[in-house]
């Protein structure tokens, strides 16, 4: 009876950990959309936290479900093209300072798309929790 109310307990802590970990990925989303700045020193250890949390994730005890939901958030901070080519142009005429102004308004979509993942996947977990 001991070793599965200690179980319990550790099941109870994973969740709330689980829902911690994904509203803290979602507000370090919605303050990094709202940068002015997104160095490659806060991509680089948002990263490290995001493949700390898909680990944890794997190793939890939680339903096949919940791994799946987890699963399809897509976590890639990488992916090019979130800005229409609304700003092509700026490439021909700027060049350097137009490349960061596309770049740095690539990274604030790509958080804005996050914080949207983020935000869906926090009420699917909570509703099954």
């Amino acid at each position: 009876m001991l070793i599965y109310k200690l179980l319990l307990t550790f099941i109870i802590m994973e969740k709330e950990t689980l829902i911690k970990y994904l509203e803290f990925l979602k507000t370090e989303s919605k303050r990094h959309q709202n940068d002015k700045i997104i160095t490659d020193d806060e991509l680089n250890q948002l990263e490290i936290e995001i493949k700390r949390f898909i680990q944890k994730v794997k190793e939890s005890l939680f339903s096949k479900e919940i791994k799946f939901i987890i699963s399809q958030i897509d976590f890639n901070l990488n992916e090019e093209n979130h800005n229409k080519p609304k700003h092509k142009w700026l490439n021909f005429i700027g060049g350097f300072q137009a490349n960061e102004f596309k770049q740095q308004e690539n990274r604030k979509q790509r958080f804005l798309k996050l914080y949207n993942e983020l935000d869906a996947t926090l009420f699917k977990v909570k509703s099954i929790l």
